[in-house]
């Protein structure tokens, strides 16, 4: 298939700078984020996880309640996807995290010829079961490795949840810049919770899929 239509996806710093415990600011939502059609991220020093959508974007400290953010505050780590063409992706009804990611799998596989390789950005929204996030706290010390940061997070659990997945499907490049495989975020529809999904099951939900070029690390 051409790559004519697809959008872009822009990618400020390296997973690989996450992970050594470099949580400095990279820059600012309003540059990442402003004129994007969805993304996600961190902000600085781990103060919470982001989350945004058409250009509005929320992070989700440690309690768990989003607020929405300034475009001139700073994060560490962040996604933005940017234009393309906007593909409705069937999902089955119950579908856990891993369904998911081989529903999309599966639909690129038959419209994509170079499925394996391609970025997508991903918008799942609607109504959905067994739903778990999570947030993290700042690092305790300097350089803290974000593994061990992880190892304390913060969940919250919902039997019946209604909001937003936004994320992003990469494919495994092992280069340690990118996350291979399926990232979300999440928004409740009441804006009353959000973050990083660990789990989710569909329930009543659209899948929008935009099949996107990389853009080099900024």
């Amino acid at each position: 298939m051409s790559h004519a239509g697809r959008g872009k996806v822009s990618q400020t710093s390296g997973a690989g700078r996450l992970f050594q415990g470099d949580y400095s600011a990279s820059t600012t939502v309003g540059d990442e984020f402003g004129r994007s059609r969805l993304g996600l991220g961190v902000m600085h020093d781990l103060e919470g996880e982001i989350v945004s959508v058409k250009g509005t974007t929320w992070c989700v400290p440690i309690d768990g309640q989003p607020r929405e953010v300034d475009p001139s505050e700073g994060i560490a780590f962040g996604i933005a996807a940017h234009g393309g063409v906007k593909h409705v992706v069937p999902m089955t009804e119950g579908s856990i995290f891993e369904e998911i990611l081989a529903g999309i799998d599966a639909y690129l596989e038959s419209t994509h010829l170079d499925h394996e390789a391609v970025v997508c950005a991903i918008e799942i929204v609607g109504t959905f079961t067994d739903v778990m996030l999570r947030t993290v706290a700042p690092p305790t010390y300097l350089n803290e490795p974000l593994l061990e940061v992880i190892e304390d997070e913060t969940r919250f659990e919902f039997d019946v949840w209604s909001g937003t997945l936004v994320g992003f499907r990469f494919p495994d490049t092992s280069n340690g810049d990118l996350i291979p495989g399926l990232h979300l975020h999440a928004i409740a529809k009441d804006l009353l919770s959000g973050g990083h999904v660990r789990l989710a099951r569909t329930d009543n939900v659209k899948v929008n899929v935009w099949v996107d070029e990389l853009h080099p690390l900024a």
